[in-house]
């Protein structure tokens, strides 16, 4: 026989608003009685259905994971990383995972979803210069925080230390012996590219030295002229090619290959992020790690503590690995 609150309240001889508060924890009910009540559903193993709970909460129990509808395939495997993470600590909480495709082309899906009360909090998950889902967002009365730093200081937001970690690597190379470098860089529109840029310099200013901006180049992404940069840098001197994440590096493989280019004998090669976008690469190539996952997992806890009244922090997370591998040695 199925319980309800009705059957609970009669058989606990009590009203079932009792029943109702003692269940949602809100309202005022002696700790006697709101002990009473969750002994005994905890007893019969009584889950409210997602409707009752919501209407008892005034919450949805949905979280919108704002994922960018440009998203190339090779930039998945980031995004599917951090998905997990996220959709994995929101069931601790019992929440669901609403997915929103919204970037700077249009942000319908969003507006939809906040406006009509889809979901409780936003987790942003690529940081744009001048965006319209973080402009909109803070216009909006609800919860959300970005991943990456999105340079102001008024949006929440949770980021690994790409910089620092960027300038690590480049400092690890210097080390052991590679001081020209050609830096392939993504969109000037995406923050982390400037974050990862800050970096190389940073790694070349820390050993004294100063990185070629002859070598540096930016906008890379779906590049036509990508195989004709990489000649440029190589006939240039260029030791290194450095890439600021696993798609650029891929691209860069597979230009250099069909070149006739080898990696590492003729030019060396790294990425700023490791994905298993590149695990079955040959040579296997030096990236920098970062647990994605546990940046999603982070995401959700500090959301649900801002939605218990904390507010909300900004957190860089610094944990990251350099894989030295093949393609460097």
């Amino acid at each position: 026989m199925g319980h309800t609150l009705d059957s609970i309240a009669k058989e606990l001889g009590l009203s079932k608003t009792t029943v109702s508060r003692a269940i949602s924890g809100k309202g005022r009910i002696s700790e006697e009685t709101r002990k009473k009540v969750n002994d005994y559903i905890k007893e019969i193993n009584y889950r409210p259905s997602a409707v009752a709970r919501s209407l008892a909460a005034n919450r949805t129990f949905n979280v919108g994971l704002v994922v960018p509808a440009d998203s190339a395939l090779g930039e998945m495997p980031y995004f599917q990383t951090l998905m997990t993470g996220v959709c994995d600590r929101a069931m601790d909480y019992d929440y669901d995972v609403l997915i929103i495709l919204a970037d700077n082309e249009g942000i319908t899906a969003l507006k939809h979803a906040v406006q009509n009360r889809k979901i409780d909090a936003v987790i942003v998950s690529r940081c744009e210069r001048d965006s319209k889902v973080i402009n909109f967002l803070k216009e909006s009365a609800i919860p959300y925080i970005v991943v990456g730093n999105p340079m102001d200081p008024v949006v929440p937001y949770v980021d690994h230390d790409n910089a620092g970690a960027a300038a690590r690597m480049i400092e690890t190379l210097i080390d052991a012996g590679v001081t020209r470098m050609a830096l392939i860089g993504g969109g000037e529109n995406i923050n982390v590219t400037h974050s990862r840029l800050q970096g190389f310099r940073n790694g070349f200013i820390n050993k004294g030295l100063k990185a070629d901006e002859s070598l540096i180049f930016l906008n890379m992404h779906k590049s036509e002229r990508l195989d004709s940069v990489l000649k440029g840098a190589l006939s240039e001197g260029a030791e290194c090619i450095v890439c600021m994440d696993d798609m650029l590096c891929n691209s860069v493989l597979n230009c250099l290959h069909n070149d006739g280019i080898l990696v590492p004998e003729d030019v060396k090669l790294c990425s700023f992020y490791d994905s298993n976008l590149l695990s079955t690469s040959k040579p296997s190539i030096t990236s920098l790690y970062f647990d994605a996952k546990k940046l999603g997992a982070q995401c959700i806890e500090i959301l649900m503590r801002n939605l218990e009244g904390e507010s909300i922090t900004n957190v860089i997370v610094k944990d990251f690995n350099i894989q030295m591998r093949d393609s460097t040695t």
